[in-house]
């Protein structure tokens, strides 16, 4: 593959360059943050269901105390595991997206999980004009378009690739 500084200058010096660096990408359908904010913040409202039954057992005496403890444990542990997947969405949403010209020198994919559910990850590498490489988390949607070789504008936001502009200028 090609990474060749003057690659580099050709998309800078392309004539859509600065309407595309200057473009607000649209996420992937796969980054619903949306969806990342409610789920937790659904599992945060059952954590206080819980909770609320987790009381009642301490506060009835006919409860033995270490069951009380536990749910009431247990309940602070879903409330406090919602709250923090809601943050780091909240963390995502807010981000600011980087834009630079980068070449796509690998890509990816991870699975993981057994027999009964697997989660498959995906990772772009992209290597930019000084010669730095770095591995960025991607989505699914868009591991599918990019080509290893690809020179363009990679849309980094809070350390994930979402977006991608290829450039042909070969």
């Amino acid at each position: 593959m090609n990474t060749d500084p003057s690659r580099f200058d050709k998309v800078e010096e392309h004539p859509d360059f600065p309407r595309m660096i200057e473009r607000a990408p649209i996420l992937p359908a796969d980054a619903n943050v949306g969806i990342a904010i409610a789920g937790p913040a659904m599992l945060s409202l059952f954590g206080v269901v819980f909770l609320a039954i987790a009381l009642n057992l301490l506060v009835d005496s006919d409860s033995p105390f270490l069951f009380a403890f536990l749910f009431f444990a247990a309940a602070l542990a879903i409330i406090f595991t919602g709250l923090s997947m809601a943050s780091r969405a909240l963390r995502f949403k807010n981000a600011p997206i980087q834009r630079c010209v980068a070449v796509i020198v690998k890509d990816r994919s991870e699975v993981v999980g057994g027999e009964s559910s697997t989660s498959t990850s995906y990772f772009a590498t992209l290597q930019l004009r000084g010669g730095t490489r770095v591995e960025l988390p991607t989505y699914r949607s868009l591991a599918g378009r990019l080509v290893i070789g690809d020179i363009g504008i990679a849309f980094v936001k809070s350390q994930t690739l979402v977006d991608f502009t290829r450039f042909d200028i070969e």
